[in-house]
């Protein structure tokens, strides 16, 4: 099913044109529950993996605070513990992922724990791996989980129903929830700074990970589809960050091998 943004309740460009030099594209996921399969893109569905890929582990150090046994986890000790998946997303799905002359899948996974000494501290910490779908000869049947995690880090299964938008800088034009690229979170927490790469290159939005798809005050991006439905869509995938916040994973446009950074909103 189609999932569609309103019309915005300002004409920005009208009252700030300067804005339309610092356009960017971005993509809403509209992650809503279901059953994905490797095939598919989604957000905390399976992901297309090589059998003869070792799986990611976290080696960091954890604030086991708020730990909790993961979902379907067998008893014992595990460590270093294994990451679970957050994203899948095919390009086929998602115009605009960096590289297509070289990759056709990008997948996010992270540990989910907090991370005191983590590239967000007291957030769960990110892994990336970019593919060509096609080289993944004997996918892995079934992944590792870890054996503790915090709750508000696991993603339900959600199926993804993509929207290409247009985002500025300006709080009323950036989409809130579940996103690809764009400009992302919006300052609130800290004031802005440069997210740059240790390469010295400024770092973009790669995917943002949201406390629900919309609020009280956002309401104005429930889908046209959705009118009506109250909070009943609100927070399909089921991760908080922070009090309500919003996770921001980044990239190096000059390689997808250089560290990734992360920043709470």
């Amino acid at each position: 099913m189609t999932r569609t943004t309103p019309p915005r309740p300002h004409d920005l460009l009208a009252l700030f044109p300067q804005l339309d030099a610092q356009a960017r594209n971005a993509i809403r996921l509209h992650p809503r529950h279901g059953e994905p399969t490797a095939a598919e893109s989604s957000v905390g569905g399976p992901l297309l993996w090589p059998s003869d890929e070792p799986w990611p582990v976290c080696g960091l150090e954890h604030e086991d605070l708020f730990d909790e046994p993961f979902p379907a986890s067998v008893p014992g000790r595990r460590v270093p513990e294994a990451l679970i998946p957050v994203a899948q997303l095919y390009y086929r799905d998602v115009p605009g992922l960096p590289w297509p002359d070289r990759y056709d899948l990008l997948q996010v996974l992270w540990c989910p724990r907090d991370h005191p000494e983590g590239e967000a501290p007291y957030n769960p910490e990110f892994q990336v791996r970019w593919r060509a779908a096609g080289s993944v000869a004997s996918p892995l049947a079934a992944a590792p989980v870890p054996l503790t995690c915090n709750e508000n880090y696991v993603p339900e299964r959600c199926v993804l129903h993509p929207e290409a938008i247009t985002e500025y800088p300006h709080r009323d034009a950036q989409a809130p929830g579940w996103k690809v690229l764009g400009h992302g979170g919006v300052w609130g927490i800290v004031d802005p700074f440069p997210v740059a790469c240790d390469c010295g290159v400024l770092q973009l939005p790669l995917l943002t990970a949201g406390s629900g798809e919309f609020d009280g005050g956002t309401g104005s991006w429930q889908p046209v589809e959705e009118a009506g439905t109250g909070w009943e869509f609100a927070d399909p995938v089921g991760v908080t960050i922070g009090r309500g916040y919003t996770l921001q994973l980044y990239y190096c446009p000059a390689s997808g091998d250089h560290p990734n950074r992360a920043v709470m909103f």
